[in-house]
């Protein structure tokens, strides 16, 4: 059955991204044009994917994706998303390691177009905060966007963060 299929593409999708690291699944199994549409942002394009997946692996010391519960209708499926996470936080005044072990839930919704994944809306913004709160670990008076977000041009107002010439 095709929603049986487009259910277990995008499990085999989740899985070897973070799971297995394999960024090569993204252009395997996604359209040219891919969109992920995150909280506050727009990924349009594979390599715009590829960057923030990679930031996400390279700041947490572990990662584990579990899938949920799927069902799948036409195009379209709904993944229930678990992510074991852990950070390695500094605790500054006793300059010390400490290993933080912190399960995230989320919902993802894929449409599917010819075998492929063409668009995901995902509803996990939790995952931006841990970002930062890594950066922060190592640098208290640091606070970073994902490197999606670049800071405006001069002219856009309150010097809000955009992608490109968009301002959020």
């Amino acid at each position: 059955m095709p929603g049986e299929d487009n259910a277990a593409l995008v499990a085999k999708f989740y899985e070897e991204i973070w799971n297995n690291n394999n960024l090569e699944i993204i252009d395997q199994l996604t359209l040219d044009h891919y969109v992920v549409h995150l909280a506050q942002v727009d990924l349009v394009g594979r390599e715009e994917f590829k960057l923030v997946v990679k930031n996400y692996l390279g700041s947490f010391s572990h990662i584990h994706l579990s899938i949920g519960n799927q069902t799948s209708q036409d195009s379209q499926v709904v993944t229930f998303l678990e992510w074991d996470t852990a950070l390695e936080l500094r605790d500054q005044s006793y300059d010390q390691e400490i290993l933080r072990e912190i399960p995230w839930r989320g919902i993802s919704i894929d449409r599917i177009d010819n075998g492929r994944i063409a668009e995901s809306w995902y509803s996990v913004a939790p995952l931006e905060s841990l970002y930062n709160i890594q950066a922060l670990s190592r640098d208290p008076g640091l606070v970073e966007y994902l490197p999606v977000y670049r800071n405006c041009p001069p002219d856009c107002p309150g010097g809000r963060p955009c992608r490109g010439t968009h301002c959020s």
